[in-house]
């Protein structure tokens, strides 16, 4: 039976590609003198360039390991992030903020940005955009029951936050209820995006149960506090409480994802993309 990629990928050599990268890379010389030579706003402005093509660089390399995969496999996966064209984006973007200063006029950094980016294209190529094979064919029960299973407990803790949405909404504070809406969407958000590469969502159930757990112990407090009459200190102190709450979960949550292998850079490539895809949706 044929096995489907889902865009892991084999640690091997790029051949050209590496070779490709490294003269890229050397293209930007230039850039690391501005840390040594001009005002400080030439050096920050040379660490943003870098930063941005450094990322690129590293986006397109990962995009190829993951094109190598879908190529060799008889059946695959189209990525879920299109990995190369993000990475000639932020060429682009590096471009005309480096044509910038030497026009008045943005119009010709702009096609500066815009004709690197087609280049970057042109010399790495897309990343695969459809599924290859007949995936549908192939059997894929296991895959299916635990995406149906975490889409039941996605539901679950939806619901309870929508719960404590609620009851916060019920004290009539349109603050509070908007700051918990947030919070709400946030964590949920950050869920999703955290299962987006594995529907099983095991390894983020000790940092969901206390999330949820600390944030009906400060709804229940603010409650008490609110007909005790004492509103405006508990407002504010609710307030300050699951903005911290807020803070922990995300970085335990990433501490569960990253501790059992993801890499760190794509964690947050594609919490980035579905930041944006919410984004958009809203």
């Amino acid at each position: 039976m044929a096995n489907i990629d889902y865009g892991s990928y084999r640690d091997d050599g790029m051949g050209p590609l590496d070779s490709g990268l490294a003269v890229l890379f050397l293209a930007a010389f230039p850039m690391i003198l501005l840390l040594f030579q001009g005002s400080a706003t030439s050096a920050f402005a040379a660490v943003l360039q870098l930063s941005l093509f450094l990322m690129a660089l590293r986006l397109i390399h990962r995009g190829q390991k993951l094109q190598n995969t879908y190529d060799s496999a008889e059946i695959a996966r189209a990525p879920r992030i299109p990995r190369k064209i993000l990475g000639a984006v932020l060429i682009g973007i590096m471009v005309t903020i480096l044509a910038g200063h030497h026009f008045y006029s943005l119009l010709l950094p702009v096609g500066f940005g815009a004709l690197a980016s087609a280049l970057s294209l042109a010399a790495f190529g897309i990343d695969p955009m459809k599924d290859k094979g007949d995936i549908a064919a192939v059997s894929d029960e296991p895959r299916k029951f635990t995406s149906h299973a975490s889409d039941a407990v996605l539901e679950r803790i939806d619901a309870t936050l929508d719960g404590m949405v609620q009851d916060v909404a019920a004290l009539g504070d349109r603050d509070l209820t908007r700051q918990i809406e947030a919070l709400k969407t946030g964590a949920m958000g950050l869920i999703a995006a955290l299962c987006a590469e594995n529907p099983d969502i095991k390894q983020l159930r000790k940092p969901v149960v206390k999330f949820v757990e600390l944030l009906r112990q400060e709804n229940a407090r603010l409650i008490a506090a609110w007909e005790a009459g004492d509103r405006h200190r508990a407002r504010r102190r609710y307030l300050a409480r699951i903005a911290v709450l807020g803070q922990a979960f995300e970085e335990r949550a990433r501490k569960s994802v990253t501790s059992s292998g993801r890499d760190a850079f794509e964690l947050e490539a594609d919490l980035l993309w579905h930041r944006m895809r919410i984004d958009l949706v809203a």
